[in-house]
């Protein structure tokens, strides 16, 4: 073994231990774009006697998430109780980790309701001119092909690359877009085109 292989090796060794072994790895965030302590993925029971969510990921793992009175679901700029979720329910929860290993949430976030994944199945594109934005909401407003304006809703945990592109947006931009139509004057952003 080469001296310079030897060193590198106990370089990697030294760092996994200063970083407090925190490289075993992340939460499962479903592959959906979420934070290092978001749980993404598809409800798949609420057991009120237990205080659990069971969240099915992207990748397929199942994680329960223990919760408590104070936990809350938040949809559309409006808070419920947890006992709202439905199975189906795509959502991000804000989770820590106990010295046990098992998860809590004091926040889970709908990004969209079982009932909006059966009825809006398939992606729409569209394209037009920006005409404002505003970063605290995520959203901007666009003025589509036909001259009508639809306010376009960018997920808080949107993909890396759109979350970059929307960051760089600016009024007067032309843009092609893909998402869901939620009706004649929302549309829900999935990608950029």
């Amino acid at each position: 073994m080469s001296p310079l292989k030897g060193l590198w090796g106990f370089l990697s060794l030294f760092m996994l231990v200063l970083t407090g072994c925190a490289a075993v790895g992340p939460v499962d965030t479903g592959g959906y774009g979420g934070f290092n302590n978001d749980v993404v993925g598809e409800v798949q029971s609420v057991n009120t006697r237990n205080r659990e969510i069971e969240i099915r990921t992207d990748s397929g793992r199942r994680t329960v998430i223990r919760y408590d009175a104070d936990t809350q679901v938040i949809y559309r700029q409006r808070t419920y109780a947890v006992s709202n979720l439905e199975r189906g329910d795509y959502v991000a929860a804000r989770v820590v980790q106990d010295r046990d290993g098992r998860y809590s949430t004091t926040t889970v976030s709908v990004k969209e309701t079982a009932q909006d994944r059966r009825t809006i199945s398939r992606l729409e594109r569209t394209e037009g001119r920006v005409e404002s934005i505003d970063n605290r909401r995520g959203t901007f407003a666009l003025r589509d092909e036909r001259n009508r304006i639809v306010v376009v809703y960018v997920a808080f945990n949107a993909p890396p690359a759109v979350s970059d592109r929307f960051n760089r947006l600016r009024s007067g931009d032309y843009v092609r877009i893909e998402g869901r139509g939620i009706s004649a004057d929302r549309f829900d952003l999935e990608n950029f085109l």
